[in-house]
């Protein structure tokens, strides 16, 4: 039943951990642009991608 509704419909197939690492960097600058991110999270998230 599956495989005939893969096959009929056609299903975009997006490599997952390109697409989340993106999805996340426009989030996390969604909240640095509005302001509503804490700046200790910006101080940490520097600190780790650092090292």
């Amino acid at each position: 039943m599956l495989q005939s509704i893969l096959k009929s419909v056609p299903v975009l197939r997006v490599p997952a951990l390109p697409f989340l690492g993106t999805v996340s960097i426009l989030a996390f600058g969604w909240l640095l642009i509005s302001d509503t991110i804490q700046p200790i999270a910006v101080y940490l998230l520097q600190l780790y991608l650092a090292f």
